[in-house]
C-alpha cells in the first residue's frame, strides 16, 4: 500500500468532515466573529487609556467604553465556549462515521486476513487510532482556521495602531514557523513509535488474557510478566520522548513571547509613544503569540491524529472483502455437493487439499475422517466460501459455487464448529443469532424436538441466562448443545458438524447423537468425525490422509478392506476400552 503524505491525509479527513457541511459553516462563522471581537478589545483599551484616563476625557464616555470592554470579554467567553463545543460536536460525529465505516469494512474482510492479523492490533485500529483522529477536528481545521484568521486581524489592527512597531513584530512570524516545523518533524516520528508500541501492547495483553489458563497451567506467569514489562518499558520510552519534545517546545515559545514584550517596553521608553499604544501592543503581541503557539501546539497534536488516520484509512482502503460476484439466489436447495479435483493451500508453502473429488447426494449423511491435519475441516471452510479454492470445482446442486450469491448460499448451510463461540448475552440472543426474527416460542419448540430444552431450562433463568464471553460460564458440552441448536434453528438444507462430539461428556454426546438422527433426516449432512463410533451408520464415510482421499465407502465395507480406516477404527476402539476399564477400576477402588 502506497504511503500517503500528510497533505493527502488532511484532504481526505476534510472531505469526510464536510459530510457535516452546515455545522462546519456555522462553526466557521463563530470563529470569524470571535476573531473580530478579540482584536477590537485591545484597540478599545488603548482608547480608554489614552483618551479617557490620561487625558481625563468625558467620564460618561469612559464608562461607556468600560461597559463595552466588559461586554466584549463576556462575548469572547461565550463565543469560545460555542467554538470549542461545536468543534467537538463535529469531531465526535465524524469519528462515529469513521468507526461505522471501518467496522462495516472489517466484517466483510476475508477470513485469511484475520488468520494473519492480530486481534489486538485491529482493536487498537478500531478504538485507539480512530479516537486520535478526533484531534484533527477539535484542534485541526476549525481551530487552526480561527487562529490564522485572528493572526491576520491582529496584524491589520497593529498597523492601524503603530506602523513601525508592526514591522518589527513581523519578525516573530518566520521565527515561529521555523520552530514549529523543527518540532513537527520530530513529533511525527515520536507519535508513530508511540502508536506502534501501543498496538503491540494491546495485542500482547489481548492474546495473554485469552490464553490465561495455558499460562497458569505451564507456570509461565513470570516469563510473560517479563515480556510485558519489556513492551511496557519501550512504550514508556516512546511516550516520554513525545513529552520531552512538548516540554522543550512550550518554554521556547514563552521565551520568544517574553523577549518581544520586553522589546516593546524598551522601544516605548526609548522612543516616546503613548501608554495606550504600549498596552495595546503588549496585548496584540500576546494575541499574536498565542495563536502562533496554539497553531504549533495544534499541529503537534494533529500529527498524532494523522498517524492514527494513516493507520485507520490505510486499513479502510485495503480491498480485502471476499469476492461476491455470484448472482444466483435460490429459495430451495436440493443439497447435492460435489468436489471435482479440488486443490487448496492456505499459503504458498504447503498444499492442504491435493486434488480431492467426491460426491454427496441430496439427503445423504457423509462422514469425513482422518488424522489431524488431513484436511477435514478445510472442506467446511471451502463449502461455506470462507476461503477460495486454488483450482478445481465445488458444485452445489450442479452449480459452481462462485455463481451463487454468497449470503444466499450461506443461509442454506448450518455449521456446528468444534471450537464453539458464544457471545456475551442471553441464551436466547445466542440461539437467535442466525435469525433475529425467530421467537422464543419457536426456539423452545425446536429445543424440545431435539431434547435440548430440559438442559436449557435447568440453567438459572432458563433462556434468559446470560453466558459470559465465549460461553466460559457453562461447560463445553453445554456450549456444543447450544451451538447445535443454533445451527438447526436456521433449518438448513445442508448441515455440517465439525467434530461436534470430540471433546464433550458422555451424556451430552448421547443428546447430540439422538438430535443428529432427527435433524439429519431428509437433509444433506457432512460430519467431520473424531470418534469413529459415532458415524458407523453414515451413508458414506470418506477417509482422508495427507490432503488426499484414501478410502471411501460404508462402515462395514471399509472394515472388510482392512485398510487405513480399519486400522484407525480398531486402534480407537482399543483406546476407548482402556479408558473405560480405567474408569471402572477407579470406581471399584
Amino acid at each position: 500500500m502506497k504511503e500517503k503524505t500528510t497533505w493527502e491525509l488532511l484532504k481526505r479527513l476534510f472531505t469526510i468532515g464536510m459530510t457535516f457541511r452546515n455545522w462546519f459553516i456555522f462553526t466557521l462563522a463563530i470563529s470569524i466573529l470571535l476573531a473580530l471581537v478579540s482584536v477590537y478589545r485591545p484597540y478599545l483599551t488603548m482608547q480608554v487609556v489614552d483618551n479617557d484616563i490620561i487625558k481625563l476625557g468625558d467620564k460618561d464616555l469612559m464608562m461607556k467604553h468600560i461597559y463595552m470592554l466588559i461586554g466584549l470579554v463576556i462575548a469572547e467567553t461565550f463565543l469560545n465556549f460555542f467554538l470549542v463545543y461545536f468543534s467537538n460536536f463535529i469531531s465526535q460525529n465524524v469519528i462515529r462515521e469513521i468507526r461505522q465505516k471501518l467496522y462495516a469494512k472489517l466484517i466483510y474482510f476475508k477470513t485469511s486476513f484475520f488468520d494473519k492479523t492480530s486481534i489486538g492490533q485491529l482493536v487498537t485500529r478500531a478504538v485507539g487510532d480512530v479516537e486520535t483522529i478526533a484531534v484533527v477536528y477539535t484542534d485541526g481545521f476549525l481551530m487552526v482556521f480561527g487562529d490564522v484568521l485572528r493572526i491576520v486581524f491582529v496584524l491589520i489592527a497593529m498597523f492601524q495602531v503603530d506602523v513601525n512597531l508592526s514591522y518589527i513584530s513581523l519578525v516573530i512570524l518566520p521565527l515561529m514557523v521555523f520552530i514549529t516545523r523543527f518540532f513537527q518533524k520530530r513529533l511525527k516520528k515520536a507519535f508513530g513509535d508511540e502508536r506502534t508500541w501501543t498496538s503491540n501492547q494491546n495485542s500482547f495483553v489481548q492474546e495473554r488474557l485469552q490464553g490465561m489458563q495455558l499460562i497458569q497451567v505451564f507456570n509461565r506467569q513470570r516469563q510473560e510478566y517479563k515480556k510485558f514489562d519489556n513492551i511496557n518499558a519501550t512504550l514508556e520510552s516512546a511516550l516520554l520522548k513525545t513529552v520531552f519534545i512538548f516540554s522543550l517546545f512550550f518554554p521556547v515559545v514563552e521565551l520568544i513571547s517574553s523577549l518581544f514584550i520586553g522589546f516593546i517596553l524598551f522601544y516605548g521608553g526609548y522612543i516616546t509613544i503613548s501608554a495606550g499604544v504600549v498596552i495595546a501592543f503588549i496585548q496584540y503581541i500576546s494575541m499574536l503569540i498565542r495563536p502562533l503557539r496554539q497553531i504549533a501546539d495544534r499541529f503537534n497534536n494533529i500529527q498524532r491524529g494523522i498517524v492514527g488516520a494513516e493507520r485507520v484509512l490505510g486499513l479502510m482502503d485495503q480491498d480485502l472483502a471476499m469476492t461476491n460476484d455470484g448472482t444466483l439466489s435460490k429459495q430451495n436447495f436440493e443439497g447435492k455437493i460435489e468436489f471435482q479435483n479440488v486443490h487448496f493451500a492456505y499459503d504458498e508453502k504447503q498444499e492442504v487439499l491435493k486434488g480431492i473429488s467426491f460426491k454427496v447426494n441430496p439427503g445423504e449423511s457423509v462422514a469425513i475422517v482422518g488424522a489431524t491435519g488431513a484436511g477435514k475441516s478445510t472442506i467446511i471452510s471451502l463449502i461455506t466460501r470462507l476461503y477460495e479454492i486454488n483450482s478445481g470445482k465445488i458444485l452445489i446442486d450442479d452449480v459452481n459455487l462462485p455463481e451463487y450469491e454468497m449470503y444466499n448460499l450461506r443461509s442454506h448451510i448450518g455449521v456446528v464448529l468444534q471450537d464453539v463461540f458464544l457471545f456475551h448475552g442471553s441464551i436466547y440472543e445466542n440461539l437467535a443469532f442466525g435469525d433475529e426474527s425467530i421467537t422464543l416460542e419457536q426456539i423452545k419448540r425446536v429445543a424440545k424436538d431435539i431434547e435440548v430444552d430440559e438442559f436449557i431450562e435447568s440453567l438459572p433463568g432458563g433462556y434468559d441466562y446470560v453466558v459470559s464471553e465465549r460461553g466460559s460460564s457453562i461447560s463445553l458440552g453445554q456450549r456444543q448443545l447450544l451451538s447445535f441448536l443454533r445451527a438447526y434453528l436456521s433449518n438448513p438444507k445442508i448441515l455440517i458438524l465439525d467434530e461436534a462430539t470430540s471433546s464433550i461428556d458422555v451424556e451430552s454426546e448421547k443428546l447430540i447423537q439422538r438430535a443428529t438422527e432427527k435433524i439429519t433426516k431428509d437433509r444433506t449432512s457432512i460430519i467431520i468425525a473424531h470418534r469413529l463410533s459415532t458415524i458407523v451408520n453414515a451413508d458414506k464415510i470418506i477417509v482422508m490422509d495427507g490432503g488426499k482421499i484414501v478410502e471411501e465407502g460404508r462402515h462395514v465395507e471399509l472394515l472388510s478392506q482392512n485398510g487405513y480406516y480399519s486400522t484407525l477404527y480398531k486402534s480407537q476402539l482399543i483406546g476407548e476400552e482402556d479408558e473405560t476399564n480405567t474408569r471402572l477400576y477407579k470406581n471399584i477402588k
